[in-house]
C-alpha cells in the first residue's frame, strides 16, 4: 500500500487562483463600464456612474475602525494597458517594493483650500516616470500589471488617494469623493477638455474607450454620501 503526501500550495499560486475564481464567478462581469458594490462594513458607501468605456472597478475603497481595510480601488484591465495621471503634480516616488510592485506616487497641489493631495499607482507592469518629474492630468505614467506579492495573478490597477488633513498630515480618501464631475460620478479624461485647476478634482486613472460618454445610458444619478465621520470628516 503507498500513500501520498500533498505538497503545499505556494501563496502567490492561491491568490492568483481565488481572484480568478471571483472573476469567473460573476463578481466582475465586464470589463468596461461596470463597477462593484461597497463592501457591508464600509459606513459611508457612494452611489457610483461609471462611463460605459471606463475599464471596470472589481474593488471598492474600505476603512473601518475594526482594521479592515482597503484603502482605493482597483480598475481591472490587460497587463500593459496604459496608467495615466489623475491630475497635474510632481512624481514623488517611483520605486519597486516586495508587496506591491512597482509604484508611482504623484503629490498635488496646494489648490485653493491650501491643501496637498498625494495619489499612489501600485502593482505596474512598468514604471514610465521618476521621482521629481512634473506630470500632467493624462499623461502616462506606467502600465497595468500584476508585480508585487499582492498583485494576486490578475492584471489590475490598485489606485489610492490622500488628502491633506490639517497639521496630522494626509488621511485616506474614498477616490469618488473627488472626480471632476462630482461625487460618485467618473470622469474619463479628455484631451480636448479643460479643467479647474483651483481645486482638487481627479479624471480616471486609466483612459477610456474612444467615444464613451461620461455617464453610462440607464444608470441612476449618484446619492450625496452620508456625513463622513472619523477619519474622513477631516476631508471636507
Amino acid at each position: 500500500m503507498t500513500t501520498s503526501t500533498a505538497l503545499p500550495v505556494p501563496l502567490p499560486v492561491l491568490t492568483a487562483g481565488l481572484a480568478a475564481l471571483l472573476l469567473t464567478s460573476g463578481c466582475v462581469p465586464q470589463d468596461h463600464g461596470w463597477a462593484s458594490v461597497y463592501k457591508p462594513e464600509q459606513q459611508n458607501k457612494i452611489t457610483v456612474v461609471m462611463p460605459a468605456g471606463a475599464p471596470s472597478i472589481s474593488q471598492q475603497f474600505l476603512f473601518t475602525t475594526s482594521g479592515a481595510k482597503h484603502l482605493g480601488i482597483d480598475v481591472i484591465g490587460k497587463v500593459g494597458d496604459p496608467v495615466i495621471a489623475v491630475a497635474n503634480g510632481r512624481v514623488t516616488g517611483s520605486f519597486t517594493e516586495p508587496a506591491y510592485g512597482n509604484r508611482v506616487e504623484i503629490t498635488h497641489g496646494p489648490d485653493a483650500s491650501g491643501r496637498q493631495s498625494l495619489t499612489v499607482y501600485k502593482h505596474l507592469d512598468r514604471r514610465l516616470v521618476a521621482k521629481g518629474d512634473v506630470v500632467a492630468r493624462g499623461q502616462r505614467i506606467g502600465t497595468l500589471g500584476t508585480t508585487g506579492m499582492l498583485g494576486g495573478g490578475i492584471p489590475h490597477l490598485h489606485f489610492e488617494l490622500y488628502r491633506q488633513a490639517g497639521a496630522g498630515g494626509k488621511v485616506s480618501a474614498d477616490p469618488h469623493r473627488f472626480w471632476v464631475n462630482g461625487v460618485g460620478r467618473v470622469t474619463c479624461f479628455n484631451a480636448g477638455a479643460s479643467y479647474d485647476s483651483s481645486r482638487f478634482a481627479m479624471t480616471y486613472p486609466a483612459p477610456c474607450r474612444t467615444g464613451s460618454s461620461d455617464q453610462a445610458a440607464g444608470q441612476p444619478a449618484p446619492e450625496e454620501p452620508r456625513q463622513a465621520a472619523g477619519l474622513e470628516a477631516l476631508l471636507q
